[in-house]
């Protein structure tokens, strides 16, 4: 017949047992997109009139010689499924897009569109410091352009 405090002592063995076996790892992962690349984000906002525009926020792990985005392709489809290529925003174009001996940038470039229309882009953010760097690609969620802001 088992006791009690047998039952509970080898109940304790067990969970000491597992522990050496499946070590659980108590350090959180490290959330930083790269050495450089601390965090970044980018979003459309119709803007209204069928204007859309591209916003952007980039964080670096320090302040960088250069940190933003490169360059954004916005795209344009009627359905919400096919899409075309319609403009590209380069930094040296639109000299906001990218900071310099800063920790973050934000910024925006703006297009025209066509109201009733959806718009997606493709952002490069870039954070560079001492001729080295990093750089992202992602895309945005698809907005669809308005009459009025919002």
């Amino acid at each position: 017949m088992m006791t009690k405090k047998s039952t509970v002592v080898k109940i304790t063995i067990a969970i000491l047992i597992m522990t050496l076996v499946f070590p659980i790892n108590v350090f959180a992962a490290e959330t930083r997109a790269s050495d450089y690349l601390e965090a970044y984000s980018a979003y459309i906002y119709p803007a209204g009139w069928g204007k859309v525009q591209v916003w952007f926020s980039v964080d670096g792990t320090n302040d960088m010689d250069e940190i933003g985005a490169l360059n954004i392709k916005l795209y344009e489809s009627t359905d919400n499924e096919t899409w075309t290529w319609v403009d590209t925003f380069h930094y040296t174009d639109y000299p906001d897009m990218l900071g310099y001996n800063d920790y973050s940038h934000y910024g925006h470039v703006e297009y025209n569109g066509t109201i009733g229309r959806y718009y997606k882009a493709y952002v490069c953010v870039w954070a560079g410091k001492d001729g080295n760097g990093d750089s992202r690609y992602f895309w945005t969620p698809a907005v669809k352009a308005t009459l009025f802001a919002g």
